[in-house]
């Protein structure tokens, strides 16, 4: 128990430690009385977690397996409730809105209930604040409790290049400081691309932020391309590209880039398929585009192509998203990108590790006695990782099955319902607003296609659940409702 309450402390310390920053924008505008009520809402929030933490300092904390599963799942279960009491306070929103928006910022996925328009700048810098933070929660959590778990097949031999260990869950500081040095440097790198570009500092580091994070929150109504170019877009793109594959080949490429795309192949699967689809996309954008320049529009192509594949939802106007069919948006998003990074989704390793392992069925039918290991680069994928693989895939179209069915009940038609599911179930809330059609657009409460402001409250509660259990990889949730191992404790 003390182990679980070490973790809920660190993560609200480290949520309310990064109001500061928001602290100052507000003083900047000259808004002293919001930078004040912000400023006591994050030492109320600090304060409250180093009580804890110093209660139970000079105690054993362990950790163990189903420990670590119930402390992961009681971290993105009330963490998000604990950040929507700075909505609630600071924003001026319901205490379900203020729930759904602090939900969908630390699940990365991008939906915003927040009048852009009027909101102050601090109150959308720390909106993207969070979505970084949230950007960093899923990185230790697939390193620390999910891989080493082997939920929905995921390989933990990976783990070994931060933490020396591949199979034991670990709540190290030093761990987490390794991975949070690198969210940062390359958070900065993307803050001073986009600052060379032209975009103003302000929105340079939430879009660094948000981008890194594969959010797709963006802090300003209106287009991406009022305020960002076609340069700042493409370094946009490089900022997705490189949150949508695993952490541990972003220390590749810092390290050693000549030695990148060597020896994984899902990292080559990423690029060609982003590449593939922006190559669909610039043909599409220059037959509606009337002979446009060429460099300016794949740039816009990549962007919406990289957007995609990195489960984020950016697209530098409206409309550039939705120039493909709906049913192959939605089959992007719903694989995602790269294990071990922020990305929803299947995630590309499970994709290619079920088309192998079904491959190698249709073989024995012909050849029943061949023997075929399985493998997937250099991660060699055994018959358990396999059985994880397909039980993770049942049960998430299982998942977005019932919520399409219970949001066409509450708010939506059946499309619309199936649409919204997807783009929750895969933490890419914006894709939902990228595929509204334009009759609708106009009339936000309408009963189709509504926008996430005029969902019923019932709406709201079930798109939490989803992005709370897209985040979560959907099996830990079932492991720890296990009722028969808590009650044989």
């Amino acid at each position: 128990m003390l182990g679980i309450l070490h973790v809920l402390a660190v993560a609200v310390a480290g949520l309310f430690a990064l109001i500061v920053p928001a602290v100052l924008f507000a003083i900047a505008d000259g808004m002293r009385d919001l930078a004040l009520s912000m400023l006591l809402v994050g030492a109320l929030g600090v304060f409250a977690a180093l009580m804890v933490l110093g209660s139970i300092s000079g105690f054993k904390r362990p950790l163990g397996r189903a420990s670590g599963y119930l402390a992961l799942v009681a971290m993105w279960v009330l963490v998000p409730m604990v950040a929507a009491v700075s909505f609630r306070t600071l924003a001026g929103l319901s205490w379900i809105d203020a729930w759904f928006e602090a939900v969908s910022a630390l699940t990365t996925s991008g939906a915003t209930l927040i009048s852009r328009e009027t909101a102050p700048q601090a109150i959308l810098f720390w909106r993207a604040s969070i979505e970084w933070y949230g950007g960093f929660l899923t990185l230790l959590s697939i390193i620390h409790v999910l891989a080493p778990g082997g939920f929905g097949g995921l390989p933990a031999g990976d783990r070994r290049v931060i933490t020396g260990n591949a199979s034991n869950m670990t709540i190290d500081l030093g761990d987490f400081r390794e991975v949070l040095g690198q969210y940062i440097l390359i958070t900065f790198v993307i803050f001073v691309g986009l600052m060379l570009a032209g975009v103003s500092g302000p929105y340079s580091a939430m879009l660094s932020m948000i981008v890194i994070a594969t959010g797709g929150f963006l802090p300003f109504e209106g287009a991406l391309e009022n305020h960002a170019g076609p340069m700042a877009q493409l370094v946009l793109t490089i900022g997705l590209m490189i949150g949508t594959i695993s952490v541990f080949w972003r220390r590749r490429l810092l390290r050693t880039p000549a030695q990148f795309f060597s020896g994984n192949p899902e990292v080559m699967v990423i690029v060609i398929v982003i590449l593939g689809v922006a190559v669909l996309y610039a043909a599409r954008l220059s037959a509606v585009s009337g002979g446009a320049e060429l460099g300016p529009i794949f740039v816009e192509s990549l962007l919406a192509s990289t957007s995609l594949v990195a489960t984020s939802g950016i697209e530098s106007r409206p409309g550039v998203i939705a120039l493909w069919p709906d049913i192959v948006v939605l089959m992007i998003i719903l694989v995602g990108g790269g294990i071990y990074s922020t990305t929803g989704g299947f995630k590309v390793y499970r994709v290619a590790a079920m088309a192998v392992h079904s491959a190698r069925e249709l073989n024995q039918l012909i050849y029943p006695s061949s023997v075929t290991n399985l493998h997937f680069g250099r991660q060699v994928i055994n018959e358990n990782s396999m059985r994880a693989i397909w039980t993770y895939f049942s049960l998430s179209l299982l998942i977005v099955a019932f919520s399409a069915m219970a949001l066409t009940f509450e708010a939506t038609d059946f499309e619309g319902g199936l649409t919204m599911a997807i783009a929750f179930f895969s933490n890419a809330g914006p894709v939902y607003e990228a595929l509204i059609p334009p009759a609708y657009v106009t009339a936000p409460e309408n009963q189709v296609w509504p926008q996430f402001q005029a969902l019923p409250v019932s709406a709201k509660i079930s798109a939490v659940v989803i992005m709370t259990l897209g985040r979560l990889e959907v099996m830990i949730v079932f492991a720890v409702l296990n009722i028969r191992y808590w009650m044989s404790r």
